[in-house]
């Protein structure tokens, strides 16, 4: 039975140590600490309570921590002290546990490791003791709370004070798990203690605090010790015991556990005050007993309940774990999330480029590619149609007469010259063409990138630094700027073409000669009349040919010679002609852009995974937040996978 509790309490300080690193909801692990002030009796109630002689002196002698576990029963005594809860490491010691000098030196060797002379850590030397009589249980030592200063050090009084308060304060904490032994000199007056109002604010019902009374061999005549303890003033549920410890004297003079025990019994009855104190506050075996119960119970609740949140943390922190992006540490791991997200981004892309509106989200309006391409084509039909100039002017006019007038010698007369519409053609259309024809490369362009980084940034996002998004993007405008200028050339020649060669098999074109001419037969004979106004200037409006230049042929009609009626048949050409050129620039060109700059792009994406991914490897490094959220997570898990396995042994 004492075996399975010292294996118990072994574990437990193994449990606070692994879990203690866990980052996040803190697991609560029973313990018992001793807590006051310095010169309170604390160490000396450890020394009674093992049989260890720790290291006492003037100042500060206990300057971090110190876990104390005892096993009782044992066939043979045994000491380990140790930095590590494992005891399993380079820093172990292994003692003879009647070696009292040597105990002292490893201690101080090991508070030096720890902390710097004169300062706190909250770091805890552990020490184990097997015998083979007396209770076992567990017990951690707290610095003393002081305000004095060790001499030669740079600490100031009221830094020492507050980093034992602090961590007196940080080792009492909150838990219902932790039991509280203050020590309490019975000399001083309890309300003053600071290391009690420590823990009565922390727990104010008492129900956690355990009173150890101390020092109660130099009590004087008619203390009222025995009123103090009865909780009447100060109520503790567990209550106050009365503990009489060795004197340094005593000590060198090499008194055991037995002889001071029987002191301590002896102590009760002969004192006329202490005899007043009831059976069950008096002694060290008494605390022992009252310690022993308290942590065999916490115990008892502990380790099933410790198995269930172990259990459930691991599941927390794995799913935690698989939701993080995959690990970016090694060049295997960055070529393959890069080739992966490529991958995802080329398809995509070829969805966006075919109307797919779910590829990021519905909202997400710069992904639906074809559609906002589509409509900066339709502002290019609109741009055309409003910027060709129209060829039904009186200025348009003067020009071809003045052209024609210029071809004779070798034209005749009132012949509509092939020259001559050409050249007007050319320099009315041209440049409007050329220029618009750019304005849409340049705003289909506008789209396509912007929808290749708006897949950039969702397949990458803050998996990794800005660079490598910056680095894609480079090498996607290296190709793409090389695919614009191939598709300038095709619009750019296209353009030529219409400038140069003026043929259509259209029906528009005709269509549109031959109604104006129906027109202006119908009406000849009205307008020869100087009847205009009345007859057929409408007429030709829904073929697109304004009523001013209809009202202009009928005003001139009567009096219109061959010639300008070769110049006003040259103009109603121009303008077919323009509206058909039009027509078929708006469908040709759309279908180039289309095809050269959004569809050839899936294609160019897919053609340049394998080296753009050679390009970027160096560059991608793992967002910094999210690297340090998965070392926590793979340390919580590590931490919690060994809590795991030490609790499976119980």
């Amino acid at each position: 039975m004492l075996k399975q509790r010292f294996r118990l309490l072994e574990i437990t300080e193994q449990l606070r140590a692994i879990v203690g690193g866990v980052t996040g909801d803190k697991f609560e692990v029973p313990g018992i600490i001793v807590v006051g002030s310095q010169s309170s009796g604390k160490s000396s109630v450890l020394e009674h309570a093992t049989g260890l002689a720790f290291p006492r002196g003037e100042g500060m002698c206990t300057r971090v921590p110190t876990v104390v576990s005892v096993q009782g029963g044992c066939a043979k005594a045994n000491l380990m002290v140790s930095a590590n809860p494992e005891y399993n490491d380079d820093a172990t010691f292994t003692l003879d546990p009647s070696d009292v000098q040597g105990f002292g030196n490893t201690i101080t060797t090991l508070t030096n490791q720890l902390t710097n002379e004169g300062e706190i850590s909250e770091r805890p030397i552990y020490v184990r003791l097997q015998q083979t009589t007396g209770p076992t249980f567990t017990v951690t030592d707290v610095p003393g709370i002081t305000c004095m200063a060790a001499s030669g050090t740079q600490v100031s009084a009221e830094e020492i004070e507050k980093a034992t308060t602090d961590l007196t304060r940080k080792m009492i904490g909150t838990s219902e798990e932790t039991l509280v032994l203050v020590a309490l000199p019975a000399t001083d007056d309890f309300h003053n203690s600071k290391a009690l109002q420590l823990a009565m604010k922390a727990d104010p019902e008492g129900h956690r605090t355990i009173g150890v009374v101390t020092k109660i061999d130099n009590l004087p005549p008619g203390s009222d010790v025995v009123h103090r303890m009865s909780g009447k003033e100060l109520y503790l549920r567990h209550g106050y015991f009365a503990v009489r410890n060795r004197t340094q004297q005593e000590i060198n003079d090499g008194m055991d556990l037995a002889e001071l025990d029987t002191e301590e019994e002896s102590l009760f009855f002969s004192d006329t005050v202490l005899c007043e104190l009831p059976m069950e506050q008096r002694g060290m075996p008494r605390l022992l007993e009252k310690i022993y119960e308290e942590q065999g119970r916490k115990l008892e609740e502990f380790i099933p309940k410790m198995k269930t949140q172990i259990k459930d943390r691991i599941r927390e922190e794995t799913m935690n774990l698989s939701k993080l992006p995959n690990s970016l540490v090694t060049d295997a791991e960055r070529a393959t999330f890069l080739k992966r997200a490529l991958g995802r981004i080329e398809s995509d892309f070829r969805r966006c480029a075919t109307s797919d509106t779910s590829v990021i989200a519905a909202s997400c309006k710069v992904t639906n590619l074809s559609a906002r391409v589509y409509q900066s084509m339709l502002v290019l039909e609109e741009t055309v149609r409003n910027h060709i100039c129209s060829f039904l002017g009186d200025d348009i006019k003067q020009e071809l007469r003045d052209a024609s007038e210029e071809g004779r010698g070798y034209d005749l007369s009132n012949f509509m010259q092939g020259p001559v519409f050409r050249d007007a053609f050319h320099q009315k259309a041209s440049d409007v063409l050329e220029v618009n024809g750019n304005l849409a490369i340049d705003n289909a362009k506008k789209h396509v990138r912007a929808c290749f980084a708006a897949l950039v940034d969702h397949h990458f996002g803050a998996k990794v630094l800005v660079s490598v998004q910056t680095g894609l993007m480079h090498c996607f405008d290296r190709q793409f700027d090389e695919m614009t200028e191939r598709t300038r050339e095709l619009v750019k020649r296209i353009v030529e073409a219409e400038s140069s060669v003026t043929f259509t098999c259209n029906h528009y074109y005709a269509q549109t000669i031959q109604k104006f001419n129906d027109i202006v037969s119908e009406n000849a004979h009205h307008w020869r009349g100087n009847h205009h106004n009345k007859y057929g200037v409408d007429a030709g409006v829904s073929e697109g040919i304004p009523k001013d230049f209809m009202e202009r042929v009928a005003s001139s009609f009567h009096n219109q010679s061959n010639d300008a009626s070769a110049i006003r048949t040259m103009q109603i050409s121009l303008h077919a002609y323009s509206k058909v050129v039009q027509k078929r620039f708006c469908d040709i060109v759309p279908a180039v852009v289309m095809k050269e700059l959004v569809m050839n792009s899936t294609s160019m994406i897919t053609d340049n995974v394998l080296q753009w991914s050679e390009e970027l490897i160096d560059k991608i490094k793992e967002d910094p937040n999210v690297t340090h959220r998965r070392q926590i997570l793979q340390n919580n898990l590590e931490r919690l996978e060994k809590a795991k396995a030490l609790l499976e042994t119980v």
